[in-house]
């Protein structure tokens, strides 16, 4: 029987980074792997597959796996790996989903296949820095502390003691139970959080992911290789209007790959050539962020954009 493991956390927390930690942790493991995104780009497979070469993975864009648009894959992606006498199956969900119809998921799998997992739980990422601006806004994230057996609360290193104290104290309010784990670059053992054994979770409820709840996501595409100072006062003035900016870009020093949650940005660069710029945005402001995109770009490209 595969162990399965859910990973959740909100856009830009550290899923991907963490998740590739864990396949470095689990390189001598049989593993098969579902990433999930929003988008209909699949940006953290593509570093998925950068950083581990050869990872077995089944990619499920363009919705969450928790959400009816796309949950039949899910279940069908699910009884595939099921079948093949794996160790673990690892699933990072997309920024924005709501975990909390896991359990009657696998249950559903069972009846219809046979096919059981043993579920060892969601491990959940928080953003230590935005995890209190958006926790009132977004059931998403409520219901992602809640169904964790363990929260990791990255990025430490951008907030004062006291912050992190509040958020802990606002995690440990919506699930007493879960064990927080402080890091950077959600640098920490998954079999350490593991070893604490079976917790007991939540009861399964509908999930709020429905496909009126989505966040409108846009992906930017152009042929021009930019300035690293035009890609920059780029993102800082789409930034206002964002959850998430990720992607890669081809600039004028070569390919960068770009990472931007609010108004912290990452860019690196990215030793893959790249034919185009693609660019995956989520907004916050709606369809408004067409408008907003279109007019940062005039001002900062020379070149015309395509966005759908």
């Amino acid at each position: 029987m595969s162990k399965l493991v859910l990973l959740t956390g909100f856009l830009g927390a550290g899923k991907t980074t963490f998740l590739n930690h864990v396949l470095q942790e689990f390189s001598q493991e049989k593993i098969g792997l579902i990433v999930n995104e929003f988008s209909g780009t699949g940006v953290d497979g593509a570093l998925i597959r950068h950083d581990i070469p050869g990872a077995s993975m089944i990619e499920l864009n363009n919705g969450s796996i928790f959400c009816a648009c796309i949950k039949d894959s899910f279940v069908d992606s699910l009884i595939d790996l099921a079948g093949r006498n794996l160790d673990y199956v690892f699933v990072e969900a997309s920024g924005l989903a709501d975990p909390s119809s896991i359990s009657s998921i696998l249950d559903q799998i069972a009846t219809l296949s046979g096919a059981v997992y043993d579920y060892c739980g969601a491990i959940c990422l928080v953003d230590a820095l935005y995890f209190p601006k958006y926790l009132k806004l977004l059931l998403a994230l409520r219901r992602q502390v809640e169904y964790s057996r363990a929260v990791i609360l990255n990025k430490v290193d951008l907030v004062t003691e006291e912050q992190l104290a509040q958020v802990e104290q606002s995690i440990l309010e919506i699930n007493p139970s879960a064990a927080l784990y402080r890091t950077t670059y959600a640098n920490v053992s998954l079999r350490e959080i593991l070893s604490g054994g079976p917790q007991e979770e939540a009861a399964p409820q509908e999930s709020s992911n429905t496909e009126s709840s989505r966040p409108v996501t846009i992906t930017l595409s152009t042929q021009e290789a930019v300035t690293p100072q035009a890609l920059r006062q780029f993102l800082d003035e789409i930034a206002p209007s964002t959850y998430r900016v990720k992607g890669f870009c081809r600039t004028t020093e070569g390919t960068k790959n770009v990472s931007m949650v609010g108004t912290v940005c990452q860019i690196e660069d990215w030793g893959d050539a790249l034919g185009q710029t693609q660019l995956v945005i989520i907004s916050n402001v709606g369809v408004r962020i067409f408008s907003v995109t279109l007019e940062a770009a005039k001002r900062c490209f020379q070149s015309p954009v395509d966005l759908r």
